[in-house]
């Protein structure tokens, strides 16, 4: 059954704008229409303002909204089944309980909604091709589904196509995605725990700092992801495909005071430093640590003595390394692009295949400028060192010693 005006609640009439007035008339045609009543007709609108909306069970069946805004809307239980929803903003939408079954949501912004107990089984989450109007000018961009910092605890995803599209510090405890496709799909940060991806196609797929404690990762398919500062050994990940993909190499434990700072460091990462806290690990006795796969990014290890240790695939994109003792390390695979190396020790170290190369800098609006950010590896002694396949680019070298190491197809 259609909502009507009445069941928007007391303080409703005074916030109706004409968009609601006409949409809430064209949505009681359409659930006569969805109904096979005389009469109806159904709902077909594009790139209509109805933010604020409010109403249960709305039926929107069918319904073709390209476009429209919904922002702020309370749909607890809409029925949107095969609804062609194409870059619609749901932005900060208390969408629990709906339904969104074969419904196409290509190009959504869902970024802060509530999904709890939705339904989205077999519905396409794709990108989106937006087409805009700006200065008299079509334009047309090319927009990822927006589900970061989402509730979607419970939520049915199983069969959804969800590739390409951003979860990043969603909560999706308990959600299915049984065989969903998950291509490429950023998870990062993310609550994991007790969500089910059995089958699910995640190759490629972003799970930076996500937790996974109970969650079923049985024969996924995780070719290639990144699983940086990820727990493995708290989900099920019997018969899953992890080939390619960046992971601890083995199943030592790090230390239990260290666990939880690099969670606050993955977390500080994510919200673009709005959360968490930085790791500084500055002059540390880390030696021996297995940090293989992990996510360093911009961390503070000034002085820090990691001799022995293993950073293989390690990213330590900017972080500051300067004066620590990397004697023997493990760096085969890792990135240091920007990093501040000045005055290390890597002496007798492994860093097969590392990147030491430049970092693109960015404006506050996160636009790039064009200049780039050095490796610095001023003074750092690398003899005898492996350095076969390493790139430096135009790392700054002044002072670099490399005296017996294996440079073979390096451009250093």
């Amino acid at each position: 059954m259609a909502i009507g005006q009445e069941s928007l609640g007391d303080a409703a009439p005074q916030s109706l704008n004409p968009n609601l007035r006409v949409f809430l008339k064209a949505a009681a045609l359409h659930a006569r229409f969805t109904s096979n009543l005389p009469n109806g007709q159904r709902l077909i609108m594009r790139t209509l303002d109805i933010s604020g909306l409010g109403g249960l069970n709305l039926d929107l069946r069918g319904a073709v909204l390209t476009g429209c805004t919904i922002t702020d809307a309370m749909l607890r239980g809409a029925r949107c089944d095969a609804a062609d929803l194409f870059g619609v903003d749901f932005s900060n939408a208390d969408l629990c309980g709906a339904s969104f079954m074969r419904a196409d949501l290509r190009g959504a912004n869902l970024a802060h909604a509530k999904l709890n107990d939705a339904v989205l089984r077999d519905a396409d989450l794709r990108p989106g091709q937006v087409v805009k109007w700006s200065n008299g000018r079509e334009e047309k961009e090319e927009r990822a589904t927006d589900l970061s910092n989402v509730s979607i605890d419970r939520a049915d995803f199983s069969g959804a196509d969800l590739s390409n599209s951003t979860l990043k510090l969603s909560s999706a405890k308990g959600a299915n995605f049984a065989r969903a496709n998950m291509f490429a799909v950023n998870l990062a940060g993310a609550d994991l725990s007790g969500a089910d991806f059995s089958g699910a196609r995640l190759r490629e797929a972003t799970l930076i700092g996500a937790q996974i404690a109970g969650a079923k990762f049985v024969g996924a398919d995780l070719t290639g992801a990144n699983l940086r500062n990820v727990d493995l050994g708290r989900a099920d990940f019997a018969g899953a495909d992890l080939s390619g993909a960046i992971r601890r190499r083995n199943t030592a434990d790090l230390p239990d005071w260290l666990i939880p700072l690099i969670d606050e460091h993955s977390l500080w990462i994510n919200t673009n430093g709005s959360g968490g806290t930085r790791l500084d690990l500055g002059g540390r006795s880390l030696i021996g640590l297995d940090l293989s796969a992990s996510d360093l990014r911009a961390a503070m290890l000034r002085g820090a003595d990691l001799r022995n240790a293993v950073l293989s695939e390690a990213d330590l994109t900017l972080a500051d390394l300067s004066d620590a003792d990397l004697t023997g390390a493990y760096l085969d695979g890792s990135v240091l692009d920007g990093a501040n190396l000045a005055g290390a020790v890597l002496l007798r170290c492994k860093a097969r295949g590392a990147r030491f190369l430049s970092v693109p800098l960015r404006d506050p609006a996160g636009k790039y400028t064009g200049r780039t950010w050095p490796a610095n590896l001023s003074r750092v002694n690398l003899n005898e060192s492996d350095l076969r396949g390493s790139r430096f680019g135009d790392a700054r070298r002044d002072g670099l010693q490399a005296i017996g190491a294996n440079t073979a197809g390096c451009d250093i």
